[in-house]
């Protein structure tokens, strides 16, 4: 029984990694091959791969670095299949790419935990209606309806938590920079 349950634990772990990840692995492949269709194929295809080496796969350690090398040689697979059409990038450029990219996932990863964190630390009038307003479904005028007021007021008050957050984010990524260095 602890074999069954110690594989329902790994098939977990696989699919809570996977789904926080599978944007950023989708848009590297869009990337390198360059059509929305052959990008979801090629995930598609980079996700089975992923799932069977899981076992390769070292818990703890980057897991999008290592579904990046994945999808990577799944992209250049597809293109090796597909170099009869003019358009396909050299397998050079695609290493550039991949290089790159996987460089600007991690500013938008950082980007992204200092949002998390300035959103954490508003007022809570004004972390109520930036959940309010970016919930699910939820558009500014129909939250402004909700609460009895204007959107005009929602809109304007909106502006001026973004630019609160946006000032919050560079200041928290410049004191990560002064950390590093």
């Amino acid at each position: 029984m602890p074999v069954e349950n110690s594989t329902s634990d790994r098939h977990e772990d696989f699919v809570a990694l996977y789904v926080r990840h599978e944007p950023a692995v989708f848009s590297f492949v869009l990337g390198m091959v360059g059509r929305t269709a052959d990008a979801e194929d090629v995930t598609q295809r980079a996700s089975m791969t992923m799932w069977r080496c899981f076992d390769q796969y070292e818990t703890g350690t980057n897991f999008r670095n290592w579904a990046f090398q994945i999808a990577k040689n799944e992209a250049l697979n597809h293109l090796t299949k597909a170099r009869r059409d003019r358009h396909v990038f050299g397998e050079k450029l695609i290493e550039l790419l991949a290089k790159d990219y996987g460089e600007e996932a991690e500013k938008l990863d950082a980007r992204r935990r200092a949002l998390d964190s300035c959103v954490k630390k508003l007022p809570e009038d004004e972390h109520e209606i930036v959940s309010g307003c970016y919930a699910e479904g939820v558009t500014i005028r129909s939250y402004a309806k909700q609460k009895g007021d204007s959107a005009n007021k929602f809109y304007k008050r909106l502006n001026r938590i973004r630019a609160k957050l946006h000032h919050c984010i560079e200041r928290q990524l410049g004191l990560e920079e002064q950390v590093i260095r």
